[in-house]
């Protein structure tokens, strides 16, 4: 048996259930520990009346059901016997708890001493699949539900319990108010300012450069030096500058055969 299951929020509040009620019926779907819950609550109830538990269940669970009781409640007296050796058992001492699995009346031989031992005890426990026989439903008294979505709810209902207490109650700054902004709209501001003068620069030196003009810059102007945006694909270039050398009167093609050199080292060192 997988006592791990024992710690699942519904498996949990049906064994308590049960032990409240001084036995029950249990209904669930295949997986959904039926038989550990059957055999907690049967061991917790015996333990809490001090009086003895007989387990009805097949041959092959009963080393396995006996170390579930022990590893659960160590001091219980527990026996655990067959359907067919139902009939072999005396009357119940009083107060005694019977935990007996529906699987067990399959077989119709068994059937009559399961109920004369059901009927003589004063604490019932029973454990059906939904297919199983519902024979004993009425002597086992309330039923309690395993399956899907009340196992789903049940857990949903414990985790919404447990994070309550570490909800966070924290609530955020505008965004106006949290550390840094200050200094990050600051940076912003002066990197557009930067990016402002760059534009400006190129715009100054396009215009430069598409002016025609006969008057000579002065020899100390870096800014007429730098006059060639590769990059922004200025529509001043060497063919363009080749063109305007053979249709320039002789007075000026020696600034322009000058200017011409100076645009070449320009664009090598690019």
């Amino acid at each position: 048996m997988d006592t791990s299951m024992l710690r699942t929020p519904l498996i949990a509040q049906t064994v308590e259930a049960l032990v409240e009620d001084g036995g029950g019926l249990i209904t669930y779907e295949q997986g959904m520990g039926g038989r550990e819950t059957l055999v907690a609550a049967a061991a917790a109830l015996a333990a809490r009346n001090g009086s003895p538990l007989i387990i009805v269940e097949s041959p092959l669970l009963h080393q396995d059901t006996r170390a579930t009781v022990a590893e659960l409640q160590p001091g219980v007296q527990c026996t655990v016997i067959s359907a067919q050796d139902a009939a072999l058992q005396p009357t119940p001492a009083p107060g005694s708890v019977l935990a007996v699995h529906a699987d067990m009346l399959r077989d119709p031989t068994v059937r009559e001493p399961l109920l004369k031992l059901a009927r003589a005890t004063d604490h019932l426990l029973v454990a059906r699949h939904d297919y199983s026989d519902p024979t004993l439903d009425t002597l086992a008294g309330p039923t309690h539900r395993l399956d899907y979505p009340a196992f789903t709810s049940a857990a949903n209902k414990d985790f919404t319990s447990w994070a309550e207490p570490f909800t966070s109650t924290y609530v955020p700054l505008p965004i106006e108010q949290r550390e840094g902004r200050t200094a990050r709209q600051e940076a912003a501001v002066d990197d557009l300012i930067g990016f402002t003068e760059f534009v400006e620069r190129k715009q100054r030196l396009n215009k430069q450069l598409n002016q025609r003009t006969t008057d000579r810059p002065p020899p100390d102007n870096d800014e007429y030096i730098d006059l060639v945006d590769v990059e922004a694909g200025s529509p001043t270039d060497l063919d363009g500058l080749a063109t305007a050398i053979e249709a320039s009167p002789p007075a000026e093609l020696d600034w322009l055969a000058a200017e011409e050199e100076r645009i070449t080292a320009f664009v090598a060192r690019l």
